[in-house]
């Protein structure tokens, strides 16, 4: 008798448990239990943060969706790359990988150059080429395009 009791309140105990808490939407100021404890909900992080004598869930940061990048495709070749580069035939070395930017700058008959590469700054020199592009560099793609 008294292990059929224990069993039947067990379950009952159980059943009346909430299974997981984390389903639940997080508002900024309500209550929380550890202090650092991170959680996403609705887009935004929210950390909670200790106010005063309690634990309450921060304000929230939204969070950046990672997109998607499409390298660029080299423009085919242009008489008037010949006396001026267009910007915006420049900028489609943008999102290129360094090897194959300088491979399309050469095809297309233009003078390339970089002018930084990973924060480190080259020299330069001060004098207008128009069919020069000089390009910025981080982590190995072309982020970056000058022209002259």
């Amino acid at each position: 008798m008294k292990k059929s009791f224990a069993l039947l309140l067990s379950i009952l105990l159980l059943t009346a448990l909430p299974i997981s808490t984390s389903s639940a939407a997080i508002k900024a100021g309500s209550k929380c239990a550890k202090a650092g404890a991170t959680s996403i909900s609705a887009g935004k992080k929210y950390t909670c943060i200790k106010s005063g004598k309690k634990l309450i869930w921060n304000n929230g940061v939204m969070i950046k969706q990672a997109s998607s990048v499409v390298a660029g495709v080299c423009p085919p070749p242009s008489a008037a790359d010949k006396t001026e580069i267009s910007k915006l035939r420049a900028n489609s070395l943008i999102t290129m990988g360094e090897d194959l930017a300088q491979q399309c700058a050469a095809s297309l008959d233009w003078e390339y150059r970089v002018g930084e590469r990973d924060g480190e700054l080259f020299a330069g020199t001060k004098d207008y080429n128009p069919n020069r592009v000089t390009v910025v560099i981080k982590a190995g793609m072309i982020t970056g395009v000058l022209v002259g």
